[in-house]
Order: structure tokens, then sequence, then C-alpha cells
């Protein structure tokens, strides 16, 4: 009896065989209805290009996609209203720890040396020009519990710093630069492409912390409910093999894809012309999740056992 890994390989391979025909595409069949969900930043392009350029549709995937404010909120909805959500690996891991049967179906997003898409940025007239002296100091980061703020505690631990020397405060990307020239607070987690403007505004970069974890490093995927994956394996390879299309569409036309970006994010041209795009990668491997159980366990954030192969779908 063929396994699911199987399955899903022999499909893609499929595809791969001959992508004229599409050979996941139904013939004369209605398309396999699917709830996705997201939130808005270029990390989620393949996914609109997917949408927009008819590719899901080729797949015979009929795509639902539902806007988000937070990624981790997503978790609970998984199975139910939900079948498949934009996810970082830490929202993978913590969910495990909590004891609940979520995977990572594939990757979306890397940070790398050469393209970063994430940097601590100290404001201009704090003093700071290290890490290792934010030490009580204020910090902005989008979420306590997110994979940004692992990223920062690790690099702070390794700077000499302890982490539970800095107060940090939640707030959202678009209100970091705000902040930072009020002096409310001395730093802040920071992502394309707030990274520019802050650095446009005379901030100044303390590095990317992402890098800390690895380099190339997972930043987001896609995670779904453990038992519908497991059941699923045939919607699967589809959604797969789309978002691989979309993420060569986009290398293949950029100009096309930031079109796309406009449409879905409703930045100005000029903003969107200025955005340096995340390296897109769709493969997910439980050496990607392993990097982040260790990050977050070095942090002391996480205590639970966990066996990273047990957390992407084989």
């Amino acid at each position: 009896m063929p396994t699911r890994r199987s399955t899903i390989l022999g499909l893609l391979g499929m595809a791969a065989a001959n992508p004229v025909s599409r050979a996941f595409a139904h013939s004369g069949a209605a398309p396999i209805k699917i709830r996705v969900a997201s939130v808005v930043s270029s990390a989620w392009l393949p996914l609109w290009v997917a949408k927009d350029k008819g590719i899901f549709l080729e797949r015979g995937l009929d795509v639902d996609i539902m806007t988000v404010q937070n990624l981790s909120t997503t978790i609970g909805a998984l199975g139910r209203q939900l079948d498949i959500s934009g996810a970082t690996a830490i929202d993978i891991v913590k969910a495990a720890a909590g004891g609940l049967d979520v995977v990572g179906l594939c990757g979306n997003t890397i940070e790398t040396a050469a393209n970063p898409q994430m940097r601590l940025m100290t404001g201009s007239q704090s003093g700071v020009t290290s890490i290792s002296q934010l030490h009580g100091k204020t910090v902005g980061t989008p979420s306590i519990n997110g994979v940004v703020h692992i990223a920062t505690l690790l690099a702070l631990k390794r700077g000499g710093v302890d982490p539970k020397g800095v107060r940090f405060i939640e707030m959202m990307f678009p209100n970091m630069a705000d902040q930072l020239k009020a002096q409310r607070v001395d730093a802040v987690e920071a992502v394309e492409p707030f990274v520019s403007a802050l650095r446009k505004a005379g901030h100044i970069d303390l590095g990317d912390p992402m890098l800390q974890v690895g380099d190339p490093v997972t930043l987001t995927c896609w995670m779904a409910n453990g038992t519908w994956a497991r059941a699923n394996p045939d919607v699967i390879a589809r959604w797969v093999a789309a978002l691989e299309e979309a993420r060569a569409f986009i290398a293949a036309q950029a100009g096309d894809a930031r079109e796309i970006l406009a449409k879905w994010t409703r930045l100005p041209s000029d903003v969107i012309e200025s955005i340096v795009l995340p390296t897109y990668a769709i493969s997910l491997t439980a050496k990607d999740v392993s990097a982040w159980i260790e990050a977050t366990r070095e942090t002391g954030q996480l205590t639970a056992q966990l066996n990273a192969s047990n957390l992407v779908l084989k």
C-alpha cells in the first residue's frame, strides 16, 4: 500500500512531468474548496499570485482567503472554520507544546544573510549602537510570543544581555517609527518594508537577530490541523504544487507579481516598488522546525520535549 508521502510525491511528479495539462485539474468536476487564512504582508505574495493567476483553480482548488491580524489566533480554528493557515515555525512549536495537533505543510519564506527581512533597529537619539547596550532599555515588539521576538531574545542572550533586563512593549509595525521618534522605546523589532523606512529616517541598525537561529532559517510557512492534513494528501499535494508554481512566477514575472502585491496590500505604487521582497521557499523539513525548537528552548520559552519530525507533514 502506498504511503501518504509517496502519494504526495507521486502527484507532484505528475505535475512536473506534464505542466501544460495540469495533472491536478479536475475534468468537468468542481474544484475542491479550502479555507485559508493569512495576514497582509509581502511574505504571502505566493498565495495571492496563485489565487489571482488561476493557478489554484488549474490545480483543482477553490481557495477562499480570509485576512486576519494575527496568525497565531487561527490555530484554534484549524480543522473547523479553517483548513490551512499561514504561520511561523514558532506557532507550530508552541501549539505542539500545548498539546494541539498542528503540523507544518510547506514553507513560504526564509531569512538569509543575503536577503534579510528582519532587523533590530534602535532610535537615532537613544545612544544605543550595539545589542550589548540594551540592558535596562525598552524595546518594541510585534508580539511577545512571536518568531521575531524569540530571535531577539536569542540575540540578546548570545550578546551577553539577560533578556529579563530588557522591557518589551507590544506594538504594530506601522507605529514603530513614531514610537522611536517620540523616544517611548529605545529599539524595535522591525521587518521590511518598515526596516527600510526606519533606516531612511536615520535610525540605527543593530543587525538581524533571525540569523542567530540559522542561515538560512524558515521565517514563515503554512500549517494545518494534523488530522485534516493526514486525511487529505491529495489536497496538500495540489496546494504545494500551486505555491511552487506561484513562487516561480514571482521570480520570472516580478512586475506582474508586484501589481498583485499592490492589489492585496493596497499600498501606493512607490511603496510597492521599494519593497524588498523576501526569499520565497516552499520546502519545509523537520530540520527547519528543529532550529526553532532549540532557539525557543535556549531562550527559556520551551520546556516540553518535542520531536520536530512529528511537526511536519510526512
